[in-house]
């Protein structure tokens, strides 16, 4: 039985309608478009230097080879070797319950270009085949292939790694260059939906947000790149899940450099929305806003208090799975109070509370600010009421009844301290309205011309 294998699905050729819009947005008032170049351009550039990335390059190599040796050898299958191929192909995976548009590389390939891919599965078997000396219909298996595409790439001049290679050059074996954009178009073809359309949005977002700056005449300078970068280092340092491995070691984890960080466009395009941030929330206006109404602004920024909180369920109907109302929840947790200075708080809270995660943790429900709308408004208030290591009395919601106690609180930032930071919620607003005031309108994927009555036939079967 035939499989589709890495080389049928990933191949050289560039797809058909390269300029073929995926979708349209709204920029500075008049519609513009992404192309599958576009998207093809953003993913090559984004995922060269991670897995899926350099798995691409390895298999554009591999097809390269293939390619070059079929062409040497003149084994190239015709246009109609590659189309009775993919019938009795689509026929199996029918036979099989799969649908041949199941697989991203065909749902997003035309027709023609679909054999031609298909074509080069094809010439690796024959290249085996006839250097090996077997008879037409002698079974290639696997472990031939592969051995066959080992030695080949032994004899072969191969680089792949974007540091030693032209910008713009994927990868490069003997003399031919392997284009960035025909990566792009692999991974983009071998894409799901939704990455399809994450990448769409990512470019809308990017050319917008670059369009804003041009506006006010922002660039990006060597020293924006530098403090980006030291406000990366010192952040990686501080978090605790990494261990303190120094943060060159962390890019190169992903396959990247210093310098290949300071060329990203989504790193690039936060030093762009900081700088914009600057401008449309000034010092001066966010230090009127925080003037006007500083218990607005400390709800937003303000000194975050960390919560511990028993939790009982009640309804006022009980059913078999909550079975207190909250006249006997309340009560109940007049009990749990008293229990709490003999015990203390956690160890009653790990015994008492029903508060999912937070029961394992000793009520522990971390920390929150006033304006916090995670826990209900009632909890919230109470907490910033207390003082430290006080237990509350019980609380009653539309979900049932808590107590609180507040088990660590950070000191009041100073006015600066909290303009910063009210810049940064500004900011983050700010961005997030760049889609919502784009309208994207994605375009449907273009499915392979496959008869509409395959499926039927072979589910009959």
């Amino acid at each position: 039985m035939f499989a589709i294998s890495s080389l049928a699905l990933l191949c050289l050729v560039i797809p058909q309608e390269p300029n073929k819009v995926l979708a349209t947005y709204q920029l500075n008032g008049e519609e513009a478009t992404v192309t599958r170049t576009d998207v093809a351009m953003e993913m090559a550039f984004h995922l060269r230097r991670d897995d899926r990335g350099r798995q691409g390059c390895e298999m554009m190599v591999d097809a390269a080879i293939t390619r070059s040796e079929a062409q040497r050898l003149n084994v190239m299958p015709s246009q109609a070797d590659a189309k009775a191929f993919w019938d009795k192909l689509q026929k199996q995976l029918i036979e099989a319950g799969r649908r041949p548009e199941d697989f991203a590389a065909v749902r997003n390939t035309s027709k023609e270009q679909w054999l031609k891919d298909l074509s080069v599965q094809i010439a690796q078997e024959r290249v085996v085949r006839k250097e090996l000396g077997l008879a037409e219909d002698e079974k290639v298996g696997g472990d031939m292939l592969t051995l066959w595409l080992t030695e080949a790439r032994e004899r072969a001049e191969i680089e792949t790694d974007p540091d030693k290679l032209p910008i713009g050059t994927a990868a490069k074996v003997n003399e031919q260059a392997i284009a960035l954009i025909d990566l792009g178009f692999l991974l983009l073809r071998t894409s799901e939906d939704f990455e399809r359309d994450r990448f769409i949005r990512q470019i809308v977002y990017l050319q917008t947000l670059e369009s804003m700056a041009r506006e006010k005449a922002l660039r990006i300078t060597d020293t924006d790149l530098d403090r980006a970068i030291e406000d990366r280092r010192v952040q990686a340092k501080k978090d605790p899940r990494l261990g303190g491995v120094p943060f060159e070691q962390l890019l190169k984890a992903r396959g990247m450099t210093i310098e290949s960080l300071r060329q990203l466009r989504v790193f690039r395009s936060q030093i762009l929305l900081d700088k914009l941030a600057s401008i449309e929330f000034s010092d001066e206006n966010l230090q009127t806003e925080l003037e006007a109404d500083r218990e607005a602004v400390l709800a937003q920024v303000g000194p975050r208090r960390r919560i511990g909180a028993i939790f009982l369920r009640a309804l006022k109907n009980p059913n078999e799975i909550i079975k207190r109302t909250f006249d006997e929840a309340m009560a109940h947790l007049q009990i749990v109070r008293a229990r709490i200075v003999k015990d203390g708080f956690a160890t009653t809270a790990s015994i008492e509370s029903e508060l999912g995660d937070s029961k394992r943790k000793g009520g522990d429900i971390g920390w929150h600010r006033k304006g916090s709308t995670e826990l209900p408004t009632k909890v919230v208030h109470a907490a910033f009421a207390m003082k430290m290591a006080d237990v509350s009395m019980p609380i009653r919601t539309k979900d049932g009844c808590y107590i609180i106690t507040v088990l660590d609180r950070e000191p009041m930032p100073a006015n600066k301290e909290l303009i910063r930071k009210l810049r940064i919620v500004r900011s983050q607003t700010m961005s997030e309205g760049i889609l919502e005031n784009a309208k994207v309108k994605i375009e449907g994927a273009k499915l392979l011309d496959i008869p509409e009555n395959t499926y039927e036939t072979g589910a009959k079967k």
